[in-house]
C-alpha cells in the first residue's frame, strides 16, 4: 500500500517542479552531521545584507524539495535549503515530529536538534536575517514544522504546514513566543484527515490546529473569512476557503487556514499555488525588536553603575518577584532570555576577569530590546 501510494504521489510531485539550479544561483553543500545538504544561494546575495531563509521539509517516504518554490527564492533573494529525513526499516525517509507522525520504528531520533543545528551552520556561513526564517512542510514535514516552533519558536517567523497537524494536546507544545502559522489542507485528504485522526497517535483537525495556535498567539477566537483562492489545478474555480485569526494577536503571531474543498493529500497545484504560499511568507516576518537609547547592559537597578547590587537585584527579580523596569539591562549575556546565567556572567565580569556585558556598555546607548525595557535605566 505504501509503495503504491508513493508512486501516486510521485506523479503529482512532477507537477510541483524540482530544485534544479536556476541561472545566477549557486548551490553549496553543508553537513550538519548526516551528510551533505544542498543550500541554494540567490544571485542577489550580498554578505553585508541580512538575507531571508526558507527550509522545506518533505513528507513521509519522500526526499528533496517540491512545491516549485526554488524560482521564487531566487526572485525574492532567499537562501533555500531542503534537508532529508532519516530512513526507517521500510526504506522510507521520515521526520520524528509529533507522536502521531512519523517515527514508525519509535527510534527517537533527534530531528529537532539536527534541523536547528543545520540552520545554525548555514547562519555561521551566510548572513541570515533572523527576522525572516521560514519553514514550508508537507505532511510529515508539516508535523515537523509544528514541532520545531513548539520547541524553538524564537527561531522562526512563520511556518506553512500543507496536510500536517500540530500536537493533539496543547500542553505538549512548549512554544515561548508567537509565530505566524498557515495550515493548508484538503477536505478529502485520505492520509492526514482534515477532521483529525490517528496514525501512530491521535492528531487534531485542521481547524483545531489553527485554533490552538491562535490561542497560543493571543488572538481572538473567532476567525475572519477572506476571499476564496484557487490552489487545486484540477478544480476550475476558486475552491479554497480562507480563514484568518489576526485580531488581538500578540506581535509576531497569527493563524490562518486554507481549506481546499474536495482536495486530497497532494492536489495538482494551480498556477497560483506557489506564488500564494511564498507571498504568505513575505507578508509574515518576525517583528523588528524595539530599540531604546537609554540603558546600560548590566545596570539592572538603574543607578548608572555596575556593582554587586545589580546582581542582587537580578536575583531578587528571578526568585523573589522583585521589579526590574528594564529587563533587557539585566540580560548581561545578551542571549534574549533572563535567568541565573546572567547573574553568573555579571559576577564573572566583576570578580573573575570575565567578558564584559555586550553593548550598550559601559555607557548608555541604543541596542535592540529582545525582552522589555519599560523604564530606561539612564536619565
Amino acid at each position: 500500500m505504501l509503495k503504491s501510494l508513493k508512486i501516486m504521489l510521485l506523479m503529482l510531485l512532477f507537477c510541483f517542479g524540482s530544485s534544479a539550479l536556476l541561472p545566477g544561483q549557486t548551490v553549496v553543500q553543508v553537513d550538519a552531521g548526516r551528510g551533505d545538504v544542498p543550500v541554494h544561494i540567490p544571485s542577489s546575495y550580498d554578505p553585508s545584507v541580512a538575507t531571508g531563509l526558507l527550509m522545506v521539509l518533505h513528507g513521509y517516504t519522500f526526499s528533496g524539495a517540491y512545491f516549485n518554490l526554488a524560482p521564487l527564492t531566487e526572485e525574492h533573494g532567499f537562501i533555500y535549503t531542503y534537508p532529508d529525513g532519516s530512513i526507517d526499516s521500510l526504506g522510507f525517509r521520515f521526520w520524528n515530529a509529533t507522536s502521531a507522525c512519523c517515527d514508525m520504528d519509535s527510534s527517537g531520533i533527534d530531528d529537532v536538534g539536527y534541523l536547528l543545528g543545520l540552520l545554525d551552520l548555514v547562519a555561521s556561513q551566510y548572513n541570515v536575517d533572523p527576522l525572516r526564517v521560514h519553514i514550508v512542510g508537507h505532511s510529515n514535514g508539516g508535523f515537523m514544522a509544528y514541532r520545531l516552533i513548539c520547541e524553538d519558536s524564537e527561531r522562526f517567523a512563520s511556518i506553512v504546514s500543507f496536510a500536517g497537524a500540530t500536537y493533539n494536546d496543547p500542553a505538549d507544545c512548549n512554544a515561548t513566543s508567537p509565530c505566524h502559522t498557515l495550515q493548508i489542507h484538503g477536505t478529502l485528504d485520505p492520509i492526514v484527515n482534515y477532521f483529525g485522526g490517528f496514525i501512530n497517535d491521535t492528531y487534531p483537525s485542521a481547524t483545531q490546529t489553527c485554533t490552538q495556535w491562535a490561542a497560543h498567539n493571543g488572538c481572538l477566537p473567532d476567525p475572519v473569512s477572506g476571499s476564496n483562492i484557487n490552489l487545486d489545478g484540477g478544480i476550475p474555480f476558486s475552491e479554497t476557503t480562507v480563514q484568518r485569526w489576526e485580531a488581538g494577536c500578540d506581535d509576531g503571531g497569527s493563524a490562518e487556514l486554507w481549506s481546499i474543498l474536495l482536495g486530497g493529500h497532494l492536489p495538482i497545484p494551480s498556477g497560483q499555488m506557489a506564488d500564494l504560499i511564498f507571498q504568505y511568507l513575505l507578508d509574515h516576518p518576525k517583528p523588528a525588536p524595539s530599540t531604546i537609547d537609554q540603558f546600560i547592559r548590566g545596570d539592572s537597578n538603574a543607578d548608572q553603575s555596575i556593582d554587586i547590587s545589580d546582581a542582587i537585584g537580578t536575583l531578587d527579580h528571578l526568585f523573589g518577584n522583585g521589579a526590574i523596569g528594564c529587563r533587557e539591562s539585566a540580560n548581561c549575556n545578551s542571549d534574549a532570555s533572563l535567568d541565573i546565567s546572567d547573574v553568573v556572567y555579571l559576577l564573572g565580569f566583576m570578580f573573575a576577569n570575565g567578558s564584559q556585558p555586550g553593548s550598550p556598555f559601559p555607557a548608555c546607548g541604543p541596542q535592540p530590546i529582545f525582552l522589555d525595557c519599560l523604564t530606561p535605566t539612564c536619565p
